[in-house]
């Protein structure tokens, strides 16, 4: 079942943790996104792999500094959960077919 713009999605964690503003922290609620979400990380990072962190937090709602107090376990597991959402971690198989050695040239 897909999400529609006004659902949410909740992420329990495993290793709640406290912001510096002193909130605890022990699930987050994941928002859908638009793309004005994106096109404004896409202003301060050019490289798609240096999206997810910029997005998650536009999406949770948490300050990056404040991600930086999240487990990593959590944080890894989120990434995925979030990519999963957005489509953003699809990768095409065969994308990378060209590279490798190359054949004979006749």
């Amino acid at each position: 079942m897909s999400q529609t713009q006004t659902e949410a999605e909740i992420f329990v964690l495993q290793f709640p943790f406290t912001t510096a503003a002193g909130n605890s922290i022990s699930q987050l609620t994941l928002k859908r996104l638009t793309v004005k979400d994106l096109k404004l990380v896409k202003k301060t990072h050019k490289d798609p792999a240096d999206w997810d962190e910029p997005l998650i937090s536009r999406s949770t709602g948490l300050l990056p500094e404040d991600m930086d107090n999240m487990d990593l376990a959590d944080y890894l597991e989120l990434q995925t959960r979030f990519q999963q959402i957005t489509g953003l971690g699809k990768s095409d198989k065969d994308a990378d077919a060209g590279s490798g050695t190359a054949g004979e040239v006749v």
